[in-house]
């Protein structure tokens, strides 16, 4: 009986230190996955802030460029308005020179 319990007790201990060995490796794989999920998680979340920022930029791009060919159309009424004008003042300094001319 004492040769019987002391069995089972031994049987206990072995098997007791085969579940460490085993929730050890389970540990570890458990560990690995976590990191390779994370590692993808983080790569998804890194693609998306560079869309973003892809996006962002070509956002930018679009808005400053709209707004460089608002300030070239403004310039290029300006420049029409005094071309006009000066078109205007030849005539008359024309006739001037002309009247200087002729006395």
């Amino acid at each position: 009986m004492v040769l019987e319990s002391l069995q089972k007790i031994k049987n206990a201990e072995t098997e007791a230190v085969k579940r460490i060995e085993n929730a050890k490796g389970e540990e570890i794989s458990i560990i690995e996955t976590a990191k390779t999920e994370a590692e993808k998680l983080l790569a998804g979340k890194m693609r998306n802030a560079q869309n973003q920022a892809e996006k962002m930029r070509e956002d930018a791009s679009e808005v400053a460029r709209k707004e460089c060919q608002n300030i070239a159309n403004e310039w290029e009424k300006g420049t029409e308005a005094i071309r006009k004008e000066a078109q205007k003042n030849l005539e008359k300094a024309k006739e001037f020179i002309l009247r200087s001319l002729l006395g």
